[in-house]
């Protein structure tokens, strides 16, 4: 009997956020191998692989011309794939996997801000708070239980520069407004490639200058799994079922999904013998509490009829996060 597209979508949605759930403890495992530059380096190298190859059985030769859009793409691409990866796995390697999933689940409310800077449309007051509570969440967890560690210098680098890394991939994601005629394949595929070359540059020029390690082919197969997670688990597969969720559920309900990321990072970490304190597990809650307020907000506002504002090539509505879409652009 073949699947409703409900239960696709679901299916799909769930797949979603337990692959990226378990990529930080994934990627951070890898660390003992490969330094997170060269990690991240052949991710994109064999994950653009598969995206040409995709590319190009579903629309042709014809899907790889930039149309004039080389500088402005390879800018999103560079500050996207390079910046939010390298941020990522950088402060991965000072803070637990979980608490770098919690950031990363913050992206649909970080992503008000990010709008707000590039339309200077203020956001209502309710979305606002909610992101602060979500912010405060996320920094009661990083400081496991004192917020104010995060500002203070208390708690290092990692989840600053993994927030960093977030409002980087929000700002190459918002920008796919800028591609209304493209496909989500052919956006992600391209842009995949552009900063795939930027991430090479960057890793090559630090292991030649000598600031990062210069690993051996012993050290990639000795992360051969790891490898292989973080390129078709999180990567390819993630890519395929989150537009899958998001075509058959709608925006609405497709972002939910993102709320299981950090359940299944902590759980995880649970099950490999790190328990979670009083203090992470009440600002897990606190995130999610957020993130679940503004879905409910965002809709009710829809349902009343909300205020759209022009950005690039897309009107986007001042409480909806513009990557959710109907067809989402693209994935972490």
């Amino acid at each position: 009997m073949a699947l409703s597209r409900t239960t696709t979508g679901v299916a799909c949605g769930i797949a979603t956020g337990l692959a990226w759930g378990g990529m930080f403890a994934v990627a951070k495992s890898a660390f003992v191998h490969l330094d997170p530059f060269h990690l991240t380096a052949v991710r994109f190298v064999l994950a653009s692989a598969v995206f040409c190859g995709l590319l190009l059985l579903r629309e042709g030769r014809q899907a790889f011309r930039l149309e004039g859009q080389l500088s402005k793409l390879w800018l999103l691409s560079t500050v996207g794939f390079a910046g939010f990866n390298f941020c990522t796995y950088v402060g991965l390697q000072s803070i637990p996997a979980q608490s770098s999933a919690l950031v990363m689940a913050t992206m649909p409310l970080i992503t008000v801000l990010v709008m707000w800077a590039r339309t200077r449309e203020v956001p209502p007051r309710v979305t606002l708070g909610l992101v602060c509570l979500a912010l405060l969440g996320v920094a009661m967890v990083l400081g496991n239980g004192y917020p104010v560690r995060v500002v203070t210098g208390g708690v290092g680098y990692g989840g600053l520069l993994t927030l960093v890394g977030v409002a980087g991939w929000i700002f190459y994601t918002t920008g796919a407004a800028g591609f209304p005629a493209w496909s989500a394949l052919r956006y992600t595929t391209l842009s995949c490639l552009l900063g795939t070359v930027s991430i090479l540059v960057i890793t090559g020029v630090g292991s030649a200058a000598g600031w990062i390690p210069n690993p051996g082919p012993h050290e990639y197969l000795a992360a051969w799994w790891q490898i292989l997670y973080v390129v078709f688990a999180s990567t390819t597969v993630a890519a395929l079922c989150w537009i899958t969720a998001f075509r058959t559920l709608g925006a609405s309900n497709g972002v939910l999904f993102i709320n299981l990321v950090p359940i299944t990072a902590f759980a995880i970490e649970a099950v490999g013998g790190q328990r979670p304190t009083g203090y992470e597990i009440f600002g897990v809650c606190v995130v999610l509490a957020a993130l679940a307020a503004s879905n409910v907000y965002a809709r009710r506002r829809a349902a009343r009829g909300t205020t759209v504002v022009r950005t690039g090539g897309g009107q986007v509505p001042l409480d909806r996060p513009a990557e959710e879409e109907s067809e989402p652009r693209t994935v972490p």
